[in-house]
């Protein structure tokens, strides 16, 4: 086969929606397959078939027109070409071990790999050499979603993960090159290195405090104080190592942002796009980075919902509010594809709209949006910036030119999904694919573009193109076979549709000339359909695997048409259940034109079911299971081996072997000379059928994806077609055009006979191919109605049978013949059911007769039964048969019975396992809290009241922990006794205080604070260690200590008896215990933990023995009240009383061992007895009857007592009493006045005899009372003193638990300092891996200080030693040139000095103002070099034309010149560079040194925290927390909540503040003694004070009233006074006088005023006559006027009055304020006058 030719790519299509990239201004690249895609945007393609082992990651360089690809297979390289011309550039080895995942550039030479499993490094190369430059190892935790170098500077890469953000600087030491990470912070913290970087959370209202900055109030007992240690939650959780590092992400419950996309600015800061939706912006120096922009949030009220068009809410408040466009908003998934233009960010996402976000503003918002429609997976600007293209995972490629409305262009629209299968039409011009989800496409063979697409609606499963017409079959998953017209390939049309069966078709393969298709179902049936137009596409006959142990699922089909027109089929299948394991049957058979001429007598019946005999068929099982099937002359059939996927041939001499993946298949060119085999292995084989040996591979697709899925040879077999998983399809051709190859000899001959082949086929077919098209052209468009209707608009399944039941028990009850109705097939029946039902058609009328009698029969049995049925009804009943036994369906009747017994017996034992668990669990429940309890859990009960004592559940201490406890008691005594040997020695104080430091049993513990306090009280005051032992005295003086005795009231030398301890007073004393002070190591506290266990366990033994007592106790309680109660229910039954009996009993608690046995009464239900239980107890039961039966007889025992004692032993007093005397019976025959003498006689003492009874009777009443109430009194008695003493046992009890929790409160303090020792141990471990981790990295970082410094020295040397040769060359100027003239030396040493002006490049190509490329203003560094270096170039060749030569110089001297000059310039140039690095070299050094000052510092730190945790373990075991038993007067700390804080608390001895209390009450008293007898002078002072202003103020009081007396004037009034003897006298004389001169003017005023109002009453009287007229008058018109006159006048006095009201109102307020100031300024001028209080004296 390798003899024809080569057999090269002509063109692949296919696109998956990975990273599209421009190599080109106008050309885009990607990856098909296993290919390399360009595309122009003006639609022209190119492909390159990548050379490589498997293709992996895929980038391009627009700039350098280079595109790199990665392999995928051990050891990958990475390939470098150059575009256009595909040349290879460079290849990078030693990258990766296993695979490369990702592949970018930079704009510069550089390119950056990251690896996968197992490295996961990043790799930076210089693509032009090859060369690899350094290497950083990322996280293995997290996979990077997007890594990109900064455009403007390639020394910095951003990595990204779902985690963090890593900023990478590429650091550069001449040739050696380092990349230095650092994490993006957020927020206002800087973390540590020992913290990991946080993403701040998806909700902006989150709070996201650290655990280092919130602080959590914990308990009083670990609150933060002086002698708490505090540790991290690493070293709580007992971790080290990087578990203690990831601890804080493990416990991170936070949904936080997930970073998917970045892009660069030119000023060097990023904008990234997360998951969410969520936009973030970090700045490139400071490394700080914000959130821009938080999508909206999704509503959580039940009334709206959100959906991918945005918030829809449903209330009615909301539906009148406006909805916002969600296309102006960014949501989840809208910003997983980011780039940077200069009018504002893109942003693109899987919402398939692309938007430009204006950044800029303090407002984030949409400008600009362009609906793609399809999900955009990637996004890549043009090197000009003016077009964007944009990938989706659909396999569309659109192009967008920003800024321009309705610009969106769709360049390709490939329709990514999985092939299912591909063929070729007639004519060798185009193929067929198709893919699962129902989209036909139909390709050109010569360009591989594609014509045109058509979705059939439905999944589709397999495709076949005939050979004689333009129609493809298309196989869907209803089981119909579609038949699409292309005789028009731009617009193909469903012509015909047919249901062949109910499955998918799996299988369709069309027979060489066309004639015949054949199609697998899964059930195993092959149908063979006609090919032909004009027959309708009619299915003709079926057949089936005849074997029952061969029938399964088929995997190949294939056919051969020999020259007699005999149609030879193969089909393989595989029965095992596992497709992996290839065929392993074979069946075959062959259709002849005779069969097809007489098709109803080779078939069996009407369903056409072909006739195994008339076809030939024959049924194989395979030696070794294959994988396809081929087969060619001569019944040659070919299959590919499981075992080692040999392609075995029965004359095949050595089969080849192939790679070894599962899987394969087999294929035979249309003129059946070249065999191709193709699987799961990406490659694909061909060799001739005569030499098989010699093969030609290719590999279209990749074995990692699954390899070739299906593959076509075109009509004369120079082309061949593959499709894969990768969703790729591909064109192989012999020798194509472009290649400029031609066949060999050899193959041109062959190539021939294949295109001969296919000539002659199309010549044979030409006539009926014209007649089939034509009829293909007459045939409408195909509507699946019936098939594709919905489920809604079809009959119910069940409505027939419904209809038909209907009618069927109509006609029984009528007692007709019911004839059941030819079968009508349902509109979307399949071909196979029509068939059959064609088939019930002809037996029913073949066979009609027949039935019609048997329905007779079966009416007059059905009359029969009837009539039966009838007659036993009116038999009598013991005569009547079961209706079950008219049954004539013996089986069915069995059937049912089988199935009814099968039933009880699965529920019975689904009981009898519902039954067996629980027992399972009440044994294991029993077992844990009953059987293992030596001391069962039980409680007693008071009589009288509520209270319930319970004792102390204990279980059987385990071997092992007795042996514990003697092992730690045995060690104790021998600790204790040591320390008493060493005491009663004299040793040397020195050595006796090592020793006892040595076994750590000392009994003076470390000095503490509060010991050291107390120390301090006990020197100050006087006071000896004696009266700590009265600390916890009460008030008569006895002690009650807190504790079991592990407190030693005196810790330095005195010890309290153990018997005085109040746990001792239990049963939980022990001298073993260790003072709470002597706690320092850890083997004392485990010791400590094993005794006060032991204690507690003593304790509550001693408790149960008192509960065990009180259990007996009420036991025989109730025992005597039982002996009592019989007695009084014999009295009360005696006296007739309705009165209650107490009857106490033990309830549950008191016996739970009731709980474990269930007692008749309790069970609700009636029990159920077996067969066999029923046959014993109705035998106990008869022999009970026969016993008492016998008892009932003949007894002379019980006949005699009753004869001779009246039935009775003993006779009783009562019994007596309940007698009556008999009446004489005269008393009640004769009448009282008949009586005679001795009848009275008889009669008086009868009354008599009855009177003493009666009087018996109430005697022995009231005794029987008596003794009654006196039971009852003793019964209540007993009970009361059985209730005093349980609660004396109760407040036992409390003690107890009291007593226990204390013990347990230690211990849990105990193993609280134990679990704080594994911490520190824990941390100090963790802090020591540190160290050890800092101190490695810190000799690295020595030896690269080292290195680098050594390196700068070296390279500072070339240096000098360069600029010391420029200086020289300047120098030598003279010494060149001195065969010139002076003049002329010095015109050329100026021109030799001349250099060109220094370009300044401010933009990348040409005038960049309008280009919308952001980082057209930063050009590339590689750009500004190569522009430079161009630029010097010219201006030195300017410089060195010969217009320049000053006149008069020879032109040899210029050339000279020249020459010399670009010598220095170089040197110059050489020089700059050198000097750039060698300060890139010592700005490296700084680093490293840095980083070495860094790694000390923090070394330093982590000794420092390392000698802190060392000082405070130390602390820690010191500084012991002691537990005491306080009373509440003894705590003088105010609670300011529900746990009491101690932190700033100290234990003080009573006696020190008893002593104190005295001492202040002393200075007290003397204090106010002394501030009495102050007060007391005081105020004499200020009495005698007061006394002098008094008399001050007198002696200036009688001199005014002396001055008075002097300047007083004496008027005649006084003259006459002091001169008249009898002034009294004359003075009454002038009064008299006066009062007479008085009476008479009031008498003629009297006369004159009572005439003067008599004339004005007159004059009234007549004013009055004549007002009364005129109020009358007035009266009248105002009646008569009253109607008309508006009612104005009341309203506006009314108004008047209501304002005279305000205004009083507001008068008597301003009144009482003016009152109020006039009392409050009283107040105020009173108190600046003094209070002048008499002193009583």
């Amino acid at each position: 086969m390798d003899q024809i030719g080569n057999l090269e790519l002509s063109w692949a299509q296919g696109y998956n929606g990975g990273k599209a990239h421009y190599i080109d201004k106008d050309v885009i690249c990607y990856l098909c397959g296993h290919n390399i895609k360009f595309v122009a945007e003006d639609g022209a393609e190119t492909v390159f078939n990548f050379p490589g082992e498997g293709v992996g990651p895929f980038a391009a360089h627009s700039l350098s027109r280079c595109f790199a690809v990665a392999e995928k297979c051990l050891n990958p390289k990475i390939y470098v070409f150059i575009y256009p011309t595909f040349r290879q550039m460079s290849i990078l080895e030693k990258g990766a071990q296993l695979e490369y995942t990702q592949l970018f550039f930079s704009s510069s030479d550089f390119l950056c790999s990251l690896s996968g499993i197992p490295e996961f490094e990043l790799t930076l190369w210089n693509f032009q050499d090859g060369s690899q430059l350094c290497k950083f190892a990322l996280s293995r935790e997290h996979i990077p979603t997007s890594l990109s170098f900064n455009p403007g500077n390639w020394r910095q890469i951003c990595v990204t993960t779902e985690k963090n953000i890593t900023m990478l600087n590429i650091e550069q030491s001449d040739k050696y090159y380092v990349m230095q990470p650092t994490l993006v912070q957020f927020g206002k913290f800087d973390w540590p290195y020992h913290r990991r970087v946080r993403l701040p959370s998806t909700d902006p209202d989150a709070d996201d405090e650290d655990e280092y900055v919130r602080e959590v109030p914990t308990r009083a007992s670990t609150r933060m104080t002086r002698y708490t240690v505090d540790v991290p939650k690493a070293a709580k959780a007992g971790l080290v190592g990087e578990l203690a590092e990831r601890l804080d992400d493990i416990q991170d419950k936070t949904d936080r942002v997930k970073p998917v996309s970045q892009v660069w600015t030119p000023i060097g800061d990023l904008y990234i796009g997360c998951k969410g939706g969520q936009l973030l912006k970090v700045d490139g120096e400071s490394h700080k980075a914000r959130v821009l922009y938080y999508p909206p949030k999704v509503p959580e009220t039940p009334g709206s919902r959100m959906s991918s068009a945005g918030i829809v809410r449903e209330s009615m408040v909301d539906m009148k509010q406006p909805v916002e466009d969600v296309s102006d908003m960014l949501l989840d998934g809208s910003i997983n594809c980011v780039g940077l233009h200069k009018r504002g960010l893109y942003c693109a996402g899987m919402d398939g709209t692309l938007r430009l976000v204006d950044v800029k503003s303090s407002n984030v918002h949409v400008i600009e949006k362009c609906h793609v429609g399809v999900p955009i997976s990637s996004m890549t600007f043009s090197p000009s910036y003016r077009h964007v293209i944009l990938g989706s995972t659909r396999g569309t490629l659109h192009l967008y030119e920003p800024g321009t409305a309705d610009s969106l262009k769709l360049l390709k629209d490939l329709h990514h999904g999985q092939f299912v299968g591909i063929s070729c039409l007639p004519g060798n011009e185009h193929c067929v694919t198709a893919r699962e989800d129902g989209e036909i496409q139909v390709w050109s063979i010569d360009k591989g573009n594609m014509v045109s697409s058509f979705n059939v609606g439905v999944p589709v499963f397999s495709v076949a193109c005939s050979p004689m017409l333009h129609v493809c079959a298309v196989g869907t998953a209803g089981g119909v076979i579609n038949y699409l017209d292309m005789t028009n390939v731009e617009a193909p049309r469903i012509i015909q549709g047919v249901r062949v069966y109910e499955g998918p078709v799996m299988q369709l393969v069309y027979e060489d000339e066309g004639r015949y298709l054949l199609s697998a179902s899964e059930e195993g049936h092959i149908f063979l359909i006609d090919g032909r137009a004009t027959e309708g596409f009619k299915p003709l006959a079926h057949t089936e695997t005849s074997m029952e142990d061969a029938q399964g699922e088929i995997q190949a089909v294939t056919t051969y048409t020999d020259s007699k027109n005999t149609l030879r089929v193969v089909v393989t299948h595989n029965t095992s259940g596992n497709k992996r394991m290839g065929a392993n049957y074979l069946t075959t058979f062959e259709v002849s034109d005779d069969v097809m001429r007489d098709l109803r007598y080779n078939c069996n019946s009407l369903k056409y079911d072909f006739k195994d005999k008339s076809i030939k068929k024959v049924s194989v099982k395979l030696a070794v299971p294959s994988y396809g099937a081929a087969i060619s002359e001569g019944n040659t059939m070919f299959t590919m081996a499981q075992n080692n996927k040999a392609v075995q041939q029965h004359t095949l001499p050595s089969p080849e072997e192939l790679p070894k993946l599962p899987g394969g298949r087999v294929l035979l060119s249309p003129h059946h000379k070249w065999l191709a085999s193709y699987g799961t292995d990406g490659s694909v084989l061909l060799r001739t059928i005569g030499q098989m040996e010699k093969t030609v591979c290719i590999t279209p697709h990749d074995y990692r994806i699954g390899g070739v899925k299906c593959m076509a040879f075109g009509e004369d077999s120079q082309n061949i077609f593959t499709t894969g998983f990768d969703g790729v399809l591909t064109c192989y051709s012999w020798n194509p055009p472009l290649t400029q190859r031609s066949y060999t000899p050899t193959g041109m001959g062959k190539a021939k006979s294949a295109m001969e082949a296919a000539r002659a086929k199309k010549s044979r077919l030409m006539t009926s191919q014209k007649e089939e098209n034509e009829h293909l052209a007459r045939m409408t468009d195909w509507t699946p109605e019936d098939i594709m209707r919905p489920a809604s608009d079809k009959m119910p399944p069940m409505s027939r049978e419904e209809k038909e039941k209907a009618k069927r028990d109509e006609a029984f009850e009528r007692d007709e013949i019911y004839v059941t109705p030819t079968p009508i097939p349902e509109p979307d029946a399949t071909w196979l059911q029509v068939q059959e039902m064609e088939s019930f058609k002809e037996e029913d009328k073949q066979y009609a007769d027949v039935k019609k009698n048997l329905r007779v029969s079966i009416r007059d049995m059905r009359r029969t039964l009837q009539t039966m049925l009838k007659n036993n009804e009116t038999l009598p009943e013991i005569e009547q048969l079961n209706r079950h036994e008219f049954d004539l369906d013996i089986e069915e009747q069995l059937r049912l019975q089988a199935e009814a017994d099968q039933e009880v017996e699965r529920v019975r034992e689904e009981i009898e396992f519902e039954n067996l668990a629980k027992m399972y669990l009440r044994e294991m429940i029993k077992r844990e809290c009953w059987d293992e309890m030596v001391v069962k859990g039980r409680a007693v009960q008071a009589f009288n009241s509520n209270l319930e004592v319970s004792n102390f559940p204990m279980r059987e201490r385990l071997p092992e922990t007795v042996k514990l406890i003697e092992k730690v008691t045995k060690r104790r005594q021998v600790e204790i006794a040591e320390v008493k040997a060493l005491d009663d020695r004299h040793i040397p104080m020195p050595k006796k205080k090592a020793r006892k430091e040595h076994i750590e049993t000392s009994t003076k513990p470390a000095i503490t604070t509060a010991m050291f306090l107390s120390i301090l009280q006990q020197k100050r005051y006087g006071y000896g260690l004696d009266d700590e032992l009265n600390e916890g005295e009460d008030d008569d003086g006895r002690e009650q200590p807190s504790s079991t005795g592990s407190l030693v009231a005196d810790t330095i030398g005195y010890n309290i008896s153990v018997t005085d301890i109040l746990g001792a007073q239990y049963g939980g004393g022990n001298e073993l215990f260790y003072s709470q002070f002597e706690l320092h190591s850890r083997e004392q506290k485990v010791n400590q933990i094993i005794l006060l266990e032991d204690a507690i366990y003593r304790i509550k033994q001693v408790f149960n023995k008192d509960f065990d007592e009180l259990f007996i106790k009420k036991e025989q309680e109730i025992g005597k009240i039982k002996e009592k109660n019989k007695r009084i229910r014999k009295i009360i039954a005696d006296l007739d009383f309705a009165e209650e009996v107490i009857e106490p009993s033990m309830g549950v608690a008191e016996k739970p061992e009731t709980l474990l046995t269930v007692e008749d009464d309790e069970v609700k239900v009636e029990r159920y007895y077996t067969p066999e239980q029923r046959k014993v107890m109705e035998k106990k039961q008869k022999e009970e009857e026969e016993r008492r039966a016998r008892e009932r007889g003949d007894n002379a025992r019980e006949r005699a007592l009753n004869q001779m004692m009246g039935g009775v032993l003993e006779i009783k007093k009562e019994d007596e009493l309940k007698k009556d005397i008999p009446k004489p019976a005269f008393m009640t025959q004769k009448d009282e006045n008949d009586w005679s003498e001795d009848e009275q006689k008889l009669a008086k003492e009868f009354e008599k005899r009855v009177k003493e009874l009666q009087e018996e009777r109430e005697k022995y009443r009231k005794q029987l009372e008596t003794e009654l109430r006196k039971n009852q009194g003793l019964i209540q008695e007993g009970m009361a003193t059985f209730d005093d003493m349980m609660n004396t046992v109760f407040m036992k009890k409390i003690k107890v638990m009291m007593v226990i929790y204390q013990e347990e409160l230690k211990i849990l303090r105990l193993r609280y300092s134990l679990l704080v020792e594994e911490e520190l141990g824990t941390r100090e471990s963790e802090l020591n891996r540190l160290m050890e981790h800092k101190k490695h990295l810190k000799s690295l970082a020595s030896q690269a200080v080292i290195d680098t410094r050594k390196n700068v020295d070296n390279y500072r040397e070339q240096y000098d030693i360069l600029l010391a040769e420029d200086k020289v060359m300047d120098k030598a100027f003279k010494r060149e040139f001195n065969d010139v003239s002076a003049v002329q030396q010095d015109q050329l040493y100026r021109l030799f000095k001349r250099r060109p002006r220094a370009l300044k490049i401010t933009r990348a190509e040409g005038d960049a103002i309008s280009l919308p490329n952001p980082f057209a203003d930063r050009p590339s560094t590689a750009r500004q070099n190569a522009q430079s270096k161009a630029y010097m170039d010219t201006a030195m060749e300017d410089l060195d034309k010969p217009v320049n030569c000053p006149e008069g110089v020879e032109p040899h001297v210029w050339e000279r010149l020249c020459m010399y000059r670009r010598q220095k310039v170089e040197n110059e140039n050489l020089l700059k560079l050198r000097a750039h690095t060698l300060a890139e070299m010592q700005q490296f050094q700084q680093k490293r040194q840095e980083e070495d000052d860094q790694l000390k510092t923090d070394i330093d730190s982590i000794s420092e925290q390392l000698n802190k945790l060392r000082e405070d373990r130390a602390r820690f075991n010191l500084n012991l927390e002691v537990q005491l038993l306080l009373k509440q007067g003894q705590v003088e700390v105010d609670a300011g909540s529900f746990i009491h804080d101690y932190k700033d608390s100290a234990l003080i001895h009573r006696n020190v503040v008893e002593d104190l209390n005295g001492t202040i009450k002393q200075l007290g008293e003397s204090k106010i003694a002394s501030m009495v007898e102050s007060k007391d002078f005081r105020k004499g002072i200020i009495q005698l004070e007061w006394e002098h202003k008094k008399m001050l103020m007198v002696i200036e009081d009688l001199q005014n009233k002396m001055k008075d007396v002097q300047f007083m004037k004496v008027t005649r009034e006084i003259q006459l006074f002091l001169n008249s003897p009898d002034y009294e006298g004359r003075k009454s004389e002038e009064v008299g006088k006066l009062e007479l001169t008085i009476l008479q003017q009031k008498k003629i005023h009297e006369k004159d005023f009572i005439k003067m109002k008599e004339n004005d009453n007159e004059q009234l009287l007549k004013e009055l006559e004549d007002l009364n007229v005129s109020v009358h008058e007035r009266k009248h018109i105002e009646q008569v006027n009253a109607d008309r006159r508006a009612n104005a006048g009341a309203e506006k006095r009314y108004q008047e009055i209501v304002q005279r009201r305000k205004l009083v109102d507001l008068a008597k307020a301003q009144a009482q304020e003016v009152a109020v100031l006039r009392a409050e300024v009283e107040r105020l001028r009173m108190r600046t006058f003094p209070a002048l209080v008499q002193v009583e004296h």
